[in-house]
């Protein structure tokens, strides 16, 4: 199996963690949220803001993971190296500013899209 078939489903499971984690974290100030009446209730409130961005993010994660598994399934072809380029950068400077986070997942997914055709083809038969 060709792992570069997988970059879609990866960046889904990072979405979904993502989410499952922003619920966990943030459960206590999206009450708060839902109590008020959720619309206009985040304002300038830094722990609104950053739950709410939590959340928003994993789902983003989700949306472009299902994009680029549809890519891949219709297409026959890895994705397009840049943007396993635009996912190291990102993973290498969300661990540099941040490093116990999540970022770390964006660096195997990239360089599984950078080097789809050389060095992760996974074949059993071998």
């Amino acid at each position: 199996m060709k792992l570069w078939k997988l970059s879609g489903i990866l960046l889904i499971g990072t979405g979904i963690l993502h989410t499952i984690v922003g619920l966990i974290i943030g459960w206590g100030v999206l009450g708060e949220i839902v109590k008020e009446g959720i619309f206009n209730t985040v304002g300038t409130q830094y722990d609104r803001n950053a739950a709410v961005w939590f959340l928003l993010c994993g789902i983003f994660w989700v949306l472009i993971g299902q994009f680029m598994h549809l890519y891949v399934k219709e297409r026959q072809q890895p994705i397009p190296r840049f943007i396993g380029w635009y996912f190291l950068i990102i993973g290498i400077l969300g661990v540099f500013i941040s490093p116990v986070s999540g970022f770390w997942l964006f660096i195997p997914q990239a360089l599984i899209i950078i080097y789809a055709d050389t060095i992760f083809t996974y074949n059993p038969r071998n």
